[in-house]
């Protein structure tokens, strides 16, 4: 099963990505499903992510200017990744695009499909949303909610949490308590936790990465039931060591 299969993807839709544990491989990943099905894609964020290169994109874009962008996508006749940013920053990171340009980019920039990651995690396997994140533009048809299942049993510190002290002030939790399937499903259903900032018309799909052994797919899959009762429309459990990324789906 592709990733696109999994996500119950539909023609055309703006999808955003957020939370931690497999945002970036996610969004190559389905980028080239999506490419080697002939069609134009898109890829970007609206925080930072590290320059993207070749295989990743074919061609990047940096510009402030969305008129010469949509100028530059439209001269784009065959199927493509394409890179775009607004800047580069001190570090040499991507810097992501204002979220007003997202509309005029879905209506005028002749691309498929538009796939942006919408959030940082520091390389860890959940992630709680600072005041001001994630950056989801208004128009995304789908939203992502990506997590790391090895963070499951693990302490809630920021070793395995990105801003743990958040989750633990948000749930009135001592800091390093066990990361338990209660506990992520009390930072999913939160209203300052894991799913906000979903614009209301947005699809919300969970998508529980790191499941590389039988255990951790029958963990991801408890805590997915889990998810379903949440909200999420369905859950798709991966691990991105397999040519065959998918393991399972749960759906409603």
């Amino acid at each position: 099963m592709t990733l696109k299969e999994a996500l119950g993807l539909k023609q055309g839709e703006m999808l955003s990505l957020i939370g931690a544990g497999g945002k970036t491989t996610t969004l190559f990943r389905l980028a080239h499903e999506l490419w080697e099905e002939k069609h134009k894609v898109l890829v970007t964020t609206t925080t930072k992510i590290f320059k993207p290169a070749k295989p990743h994109v074919q061609k990047l874009y940096v510009t402030q200017d969305l008129e010469v962008l949509l100028d530059e996508l439209a001269k784009i006749k065959e199927p493509l990744i394409v890179g775009v940013g607004y800047g580069l920053d001190d570090t040499g990171k991507l810097i992501g695009l204002p979220p007003e340009w997202f509309d005029s980019l879905r209506r005028r920039g002749g691309m498929d499909w538009i796939l942006i990651e919408a959030d940082g995690a520091a390389s860890r396997p959940l992630k709680v949303p600072a005041e001001h994140e994630p950056v989801v533009p208004e128009g995304c048809a789908l939203t992502v909610w990506v997590m790391g299942i090895k963070v499951l049993g693990k302490p809630l510190t920021t070793d395995w949490v990105h801003r743990a002290e958040r989750g633990a002030a948000l749930l009135g939790v001592q800091p390093g308590s066990p990361v338990t399937e209660e506990l992520i499903f009390r930072l999913v259903q939160h209203p300052q936790g894991c799913l906000k900032g979903i614009p209301p018309k947005s699809r919300k799909i969970a998508l529980i990465n790191q499941a590389d052994t039988p255990e951790e797919v029958k963990q991801a899959s408890s805590v997915g039931d889990a998810l379903i009762r949440c909200g999420i429309e369905r859950v798709v459990i991966t691990s991105y060591r397999d040519r065959d990324a998918v393991k399972e789906v749960v759906e409603r």
